[in-house]
């Protein structure tokens, strides 16, 4: 049984790897996700002024709906956006400090 594990170590290294180039890459540059979360939340209310005001301005009917139905989109799509951007400010730095590969501080002295 312990060759069996072998291989899966290896595989959950190769995963960890990635995952750690992957938030590298995201948390490079927070001007960069804070401009990102900033966006999406613009798209996020865009999508909601159009929601609301197909409600008061667009007479009841199959418009309204695709009118509506376009608003949740833009809700949809603004709020992964602002998420994402959001997350990469906080908690992917979060999980780059955890599963990073600890420095050797014994040849720190």
């Amino acid at each position: 049984m312990p060759s069996a594990s072998l291989p899966m170590l290896s595989r959950l290294s190769t995963v960890r790897t990635v995952l750690v180039g992957w938030l590298r890459r995201q948390t490079e540059s927070p001007r960069r996700s804070l401009k990102q979360f900033t966006t999406g939340g613009f798209i996020f209310c865009a999508g909601m002024m159009i929601v609301v005001l197909t409600n008061s301005l667009v007479a009841p009917g199959l418009n309204q709906e695709v009118i509506s139905l376009i608003g949740l989109v833009f809700i949809y799509a603004g709020g992964l956006y602002a998420l994402v951007g959001y997350l990469a400010l906080s908690v992917f730095r979060v999980l780059l400090f955890i599963l990073e590969p600890a420095s050797d501080s014994s040849t720190r002295s």
